[in-house]
């Protein structure tokens, strides 16, 4: 921060009859008494903590209230790291980007020209991503190859992004995504 910025730390009513608490509402009340110094500072690398740390906190809290979200399924813990695959290439990065966020014209298109969402032939399920990654039992023995996982998060988590990439192009979506 280069101006500096006044912090105001204002006393809430609170803990009314818990023992010990009371001391500490006393306390507080004659902080208030005392005089207020403007010379004191905050370090910024302090105070930043503290302020990503609850925002981080505040939106894993919103994030939680998503579960029907299928980026939910993919990631629920905000913090934890996606597994990226270092040795792809730049078409290899944007197909799996596409899937984990489950936009693809070959999975989307329907919605852009106003159609009903289109079903799987063999499976009759809903055409997705996540149908196409770990559901499809059309796709069972090639994408038993490449990885067992049924479930997203954990296709995201320890799956290498090479062997989904090579899953796909077994299939025939790979260049379709």
């Amino acid at each position: 921060m280069a101006s500096r910025t006044k912090v105001v730390l204002v006393w809430i009513t609170s803990h009314v009859g818990i023992p010990g608490n009371e001391k500490v509402d006393e306390l507080a009340i004659l902080a208030l008494n005392q005089e207020i110094h403007d010379d004191k500072q905050v370090i910024w690398s302090d105070l930043k903590l503290k302020v990503n740390t609850h925002l981080d906190r505040l939106w894993q809290t919103d994030w939680d209230t998503e579960v029907d979200n299928k980026l939910y399924e993919i990631r629920p813990n905000l913090k934890e790291r996606l597994n990226y695959d270092e040795r792809l290439n730049r078409k290899q990065e944007t197909v799996v980007s596409r899937l984990r966020i489950g936009h693809s014209w070959i999975f989307r298109e329907y919605l852009l020209k106003g159609e009903q969402q289109p079903y799987c032939t063999t499976c009759e399920s809903p055409f997705t991503v996540k149908h196409i990654l770990v559901e499809c039992t059309d796709f069972l023995l090639s994408r038993q190859k490449y990885y067992k996982t049924t479930n997203m998060h954990t296709l995201f988590r320890e799956v290498k992004d090479s062997q989904i990439s090579d899953y796909l192009k077994e299939i025939g979506f790979y260049g379709k995504i």
